[in-house]
């Protein structure tokens, strides 16, 4: 029997899977979703297979059928939403998702709780079957999930609407989460033995708030360890792809069975690996694992809703006027109910990321389809039997209706609704910039075409017919957009924040190129991801500058004891991050000013951002001169495995070319292959640190220690302190307590000493000293600033005196060394 069933599952699959993509094929030609299609097919089968024609000729799809109406809905769940969910949190713009989080928790919270009391009253005042409140507001729950896959699919076909898809999505997948929670407390509340049980609102807040707490500690404890181990792999699509989907299912599963949130865990971590993931994950992996969860989606969404389908047809009872009645009130209820919930909390919802427009909030509400979520918990609530049989087949029927109802009426009325809300094209500004592209696309072909006419094996085309089937008997087809619909500043914000994407996607490639790290890209992706924030900004760019400056926390760190080494380490790495940043920075801002000609609105605008780059490269130009100055070993290191890294990549490039070219065989190219991938592999594992001056080298080269014993030169390395200090920074002030010397070891520092009432100026350099003179006074001499990137040298005043009481000779330099010439 067991393999019997395992067999009807297989043509399930397999039959869904066919239906699936004759269905594909079809959609293209027409305006239904494809989710809707797939739903009435499904219903088709169910109604079918329940009437025994299917049984009369097909005993096989009969009891394919037949198992699949059984099915478990715990399975359902188990089974399909770990997949959907994690793909479709793994497939947000996770910056985006930040940035609108308030939005989207409004939604998905409180407005989940204001559609499952409201649905409850409606339940408790409609329907004719006397519920309990605590029944009713099970209900509510239930059918309050949102599940708008059809309209997102839309709205990424027809218009690019990134904040109005990610508010749909994000709402989606945490008010699945919510209605769970909330339906799971209300279940127990329902099937609990205690007919007199009260439910406290302040349990039920604590409750809820553990089980999405804590299920988002479990996404992102999960996350944390599975970014570490693909951290460390490099290049295994197998290896990185099979982690990911084991870590979803496990991750649901580990949630659920400690009875938090699994669809928060899930999407907690997908959100990791949308986000910090990107650059753990091996660039060459990147695309193919986000073609491959897009694949799991779309067979998960294959499979679950001709599932649906055949549930929904098999199962439910159709034959009671006064059901059919209640639901076709609970409808009209339901989009009532979605409809208030939106616009109450519109003034909320305008006070965060730029507000919303009235033609979003219709889109969000008649976009508030319900899917497999409502259904599962319904099929729960019919099958475990813990509540009397007509009630479970009444809250099936209901949730059923809905879920057939909102898909077919408002999934493909949704089409209809955006080109009404002129929501079916891009903004007029972006569409601007797109039509330049095209013009700059037909300009290119048109140059192409005069070489295609000349070629010898072309001599014998019909040009007319070319021109005609590629547009260029009529080159400039894409109209201008007369400039009383766009205004000069919507060009501009347009084009600056084209420019920006840009630049982003930039960062990108030179990482999948290997000329950028993990960190130094996250920190770039980051710094645009800001910029282009509210009014996108090209300059200046204040989220990069700061990695230039050294952090508060290190200045308070490296002035703690104990931990002054640490500080001072992560000081120097810092320096590596820096350097890194800046380089990507100025590529990026070379690769800007090649597009700035062909996309700037005017030449105005196209003079003002050159303007604003040239700010940038100046600015990032000065902090490279700096480190090289200060830093040449370091910049020499950096640039050498840049230049490796650059080869090795061009090196793997040519060797994939030999192989479609087959001048290689597939295992010569695949060894090949491996063998530059390996070398990538280590260079990767090389750190490479910007390193303190060595003491020993820095004291042999001063003058007044040539003539110290080894023995107390050995002594002075002990007790040394490195320290780093950013340029402009103030190293010590006057009259404050200090009680040391200071050893320039690279860079230079703009001195104010007062001596005898007045005050002198000096520049120092490598090998000189600061604040010799607190060995006498005990506080600062003046004011030390660092002209430069400055690496300095300590001698605590405490050790030092102990080691002068120990060496005179020590002390007889020392004692040179405070009278000091002053410069005015």
């Amino acid at each position: 029997m067991h393999s019997e069933a395992g067999v009807l599952i297989l043509i399930f699959v397999s039959l869904a899977l066919i239906i699936g993509a004759s269905v594909r094929s079809l959609v293209k030609s027409i305006q239904l979703p494809y989710t809707v299609c797939l739903l009435t097919i499904g219903l088709c089968l169910g109604y079918l297979q329940r009437t025994g024609i299917i049984e009369q000729y097909t005993p096989l799809l009969d009891d394919t059928l037949a198992l699949v109406a059984g099915v478990d809905p715990h399975l359902v769940l188990f089974l399909f939403l770990p997949t959907l969910v994690f793909e479709s949190a793994f497939s947000l713009e996770v910056h985006l998702f930040r940035r609108i989080f308030a939005q989207i928790a409004l939604l998905a919270v409180p407005g989940l709780i204001i559609a499952t009391t409201l649905t409850a009253s409606l339940a408790k005042w409609i329907f004719p079957w006397d519920w309990s409140w605590a029944l009713c507001l099970m209900f509510g729950a239930l059918i309050s999930a949102t599940d708008p896959v059809a309209v997102v699919a839309l709205l990424k076909e027809v218009s690019s609407r990134k904040r109005l898809e990610t508010l749909l999505e994000g709402e989606s997948l945490l008010n699945d989460g919510t209605a769970i929670v909330l339906f799971t407390l209300f279940y127990g509340w329902v099937i609990s033995t205690q007919a007199s049980q009260q439910i406290s609102l302040l349990n039920l807040t604590t409750n809820f708030t553990w089980v999405v707490v804590a299920g988002l500690l479990v996404g992102v404890v999960a996350g944390g360890l599975i970014m570490l181990w693909i951290g460390k792999v490099f290049n295994d699509p197998l290896i990185e792809i099979t982690l990911s989907i084991a870590t979803a299912y496990l991750t649901y599963y580990i949630a659920e069975s400690l009875h938090v949130s699994g669809i928060v865990a899930v999407v907690a971590l997908a959100l990791m690996f949308a986000g910090i993931g990107r650059t753990r994950i091996s660039p060459e992996v990147g695309e193919f694992l986000h073609n491959f969860w897009g694949m799991m989606a779309h067979m998960a969404n294959t499979l679950i809703f001709l599932l649906v389908g055949v549930l929904i047809a098999s199962r439910v009872h159709w034959d009671n006027p006064e059901s059919w009645v209640t639901l076709g009130i609970l409808y009209i209820g339901i989009q009532i109910i979605r409809t208030f919930s939106i616009f109450t909390l519109i003034p909320l919802l305008k006070k965060f990321s730029g507000g919303i427009t009235r033609e979003k909030a219709i889109v969000l509400t008649w976009g508030g389809l319900r899917g497999a979520v409502s259904l599962a918990l319904a099929l729960i609530v019919a099958q475990e039997n813990l509540l009397p049989k007509e009630v479970g087949d009444q809250v099936l029927f209901l949730c059923a209706g809905i879920v057939v109802l909102s898909i077919v009426i408002n999934g493909s009325t949704m089409s209809w609704v955006l080109a009404r809300l002129h929501l079916n094209q891009l903004p007029a500004a972006k569409q601007a910039t797109v039509d330049k592209a095209k013009r700059l696309i037909t300009e290119d072909l048109l140059k192409l075409l005069p070489k295609l006419m000349g070629n010898s094996f072309l001599k014998g085309a019909d040009w007319d017919e070319v021109k005609h089937n590629t547009g260029l008997l009529r080159p400039i087809e894409v109209k201008d957009s007369e400039p009383t619909q766009i205004s000069s500043q919507e060009l501009t914000i347009a084009f600056r924040r084209r420019l920006l994407e840009t630049e982003r996607q930039h960062y990108w490639l030179q990482f999948e190129q290997g000329t950028l790290g993990k960190q130094s890209t996250n920190k770039l992706v980051e710094a645009v991801e800001h910029a282009l924030d509210g009014e996108p900004k090209i300059a200046p760019r204040e989220t990069l500058y700061r990695y230039w400056q050294t952090p508060p926390l290190l200045h308070l760190l490296r002035n703690i004891r104990g931990i002054k080494k640490i500080a001072v380490s992560l000081s120097f790495s810092r320096i590596t991050l820096g350097y890194e940043i800046a380089r990507g920075f100025i590529q990026a801002q070379d690769h800007l000013e090649s597009y700035i000609p062909s996309l700037a609105p005017n030449e105005e605008e196209a003079v003002a951002v050159k303007q604003l780059i040239a700010q940038n490269k100046q600015k990032t130009q000065e902090y490279l001169e700096q480190l090289r100055n200060t830093f040449p070993d370091l910049v020499h290191t950096l640039e050498t495995h840049s230049a490796i890294r650059t080869l090795l990549n061009r090196e793997r490039t040519v060797v994939k070319q030999l192989l479609n070219q087959a001048v290689l065989d597939k295992p010569e190219a695949k060894r090949l292959v491996q063998y530059i991938e390996q070398r990538m592999a280590r260079l990767q594992r090389v750190a490479t640190f910007a390193k303190p001056t060595s003491p020993e080298e820095l004291l042999s080269q001063l003058s007044w220690c040539k003539n110290l014993s080894e023995e107390t030169q050995q002594q002075l390395v002990k007790i040394i302190e490195n320290t780093l200090f950013s340029s402009g920074e103030w190293v010590i002030h006057q009259g404050k307590p200090f009680y040391g010397l200071g050893i320039i070891a690279k860079g230079s520092i703009e001195a104010y000493e007062y001596h005898l009432g007045k005050k002198f100026r000096k520049t120092l350099g490598p090998g000189e000293l600061v604040g010799s003179l607190s060995l006498l006074s005990g506080v600062s001499p003046g004011d030390y600033q660092a002209m430069s990137l400055v690496n300095m040298l300590w001698l605590p005043g405490e050790r030092l005196k102990q080691l002068m009481a120990k060496d005179s000779a020590l002390a007889e330099a020392i004692g040179e060394l405070l009278q000091p010439e002053y410069i005015a």
